[in-house]
């Protein structure tokens, strides 16, 4: 039975989504733990070359791997309106990578992952993250981590 040409490009979007949700998740392992992060891209390109492949078989996991299927791993789904705790990992993790950066800068970051968020909504998130002591206000619109989050960033 064939696709429609709209569930198509359904699933390419779902799986471009994914991908960019694995590389966002990357990136932040990568901070802490470099050689995890490349032998978890590592597995992640060999399920994916098997998957479109019909006659080659995966090699075996190395060592590494094989411990992460025994470990809890977290849930790395972002639905394209986003859960409450990963719209906010978001936020802190662009703005991690930055000097600072107004609410367009940060809308663009949304949709350059394809991730749908209202400009109202995503105002008043960063006001709440502003109270709660996460982020700093320089002037109107312009966002950096707090202190105390880029202190916390460095322990972890």
């Amino acid at each position: 039975m064939a696709l429609s040409l709209d569930v198509v490009r359904q699933v390419e979007h779902d799986l471009l989504l994914k991908a960019d949700v694995l590389a966002y998740h990357l990136g932040s392992l990568v901070a802490t733990d470099p050689e995890r992060a490349r032998s978890v891209c590592d597995e992640i390109v060999l399920r994916l070359r098997a998957a479109v492949s019909a006659d080659s078989e995966p090699e075996p996991k190395p060592d590494v791997l094989r411990s992460l299927d025994r470990e809890r791993r977290p849930n790395v789904r972002l639905a394209r309106s986003g859960g409450s705790d990963e719209i906010e990992d978001f936020i802190l993790e662009i703005l991690a990578h930055s000097s600072g950066l107004s609410v367009q800068e940060i809308v663009d970051r949304f949709e350059e992952a394809e991730i749908e968020i209202k400009r109202a909504t995503l105002v008043v998130r960063l006001h709440r993250m502003v109270q709660a002591g996460k982020l700093t206000s320089r002037t109107h619109g312009h966002y950096v981590l707090s202190e105390a989050e880029h202190n916390r960033r460095q322990r972890a």
